[in-house]
């Protein structure tokens, strides 16, 4: 668990992700935990998102916006595309206007084209987790919350790499944890 900078970020159980969704300050950051939630987005792939980028039902995250410098298209699930749909609703009526494909999902106060800061998303997400008694969860807990969730439910490890995008199986490995029952499991 990451404390004071030091460790990895808590993954989130189901009822703690629904917890911190509840008591998301605005529709934004509920829109923007569920995507990087369920698409294993990090944070900075996550504010780079234009409505371009999500169509129809899939998501791109463009080459030019990951570490890996590698284009990563994925399908939405029900749960992310209602909450894409009910969160464009509130775009449109805070900014007049429906989105058009060059602005970005999440923008700064009084823009359209600029994204929120990281530092911003930042704060928002540990004030809301102090508020509801969450520790250890940064902007990464949703990315290993997802990698991890996959693994529980049997989703084979090279498909779970190419979900996340991580370079190779090693680097993968690193979000995952193991349970003490797991690893006697193993031991046998």
């Amino acid at each position: 668990m990451k404390v004071d900078r030091h460790g990895k970020a808590a993954a989130l159980s189901a009822a703690q992700f629904e917890a911190l969704l509840t008591a998301a300050p605005s529709p934004r950051y509920r829109a923007l935990w569920t995507l990087q939630r369920y698409m294993a987005a990090r944070i900075s792939e996550a504010l780079a998102l234009t409505w371009g980028d999500v169509v129809g039902q899939q998501v791109t995250f463009r080459r030019a916006t990951t570490k890996t410098r590698t284009t990563r298209q994925l399908p939405q699930n029900q749960v992310l595309q209602e909450e894409l749909t009910n969160y464009r609703q509130y775009w449109t009526d805070r900014h007049g206007r429906a989105p058009s494909p060059k602005d970005v999902l999440f923008p700064s106060p009084g823009s359209t084209t600029s994204p929120i800061t990281r530092r911003s998303a930042d704060e928002m997400l540990r004030k809301t987790c102090r508020q509801i008694g969450l520790v250890g969860v940064t902007t990464h807990s949703f990315r290993r919350t997802a990698a991890q969730d996959a693994v529980n439910r049997g989703v084979p490890l090279h498909l779970v790499q190419k979900f996340t995008g991580h370079k190779s199986l090693g680097s993968l490995g690193e979000y995952l944890d193991a349970s003490d029952a797991e690893l006697l499991a193993v031991i046998g």
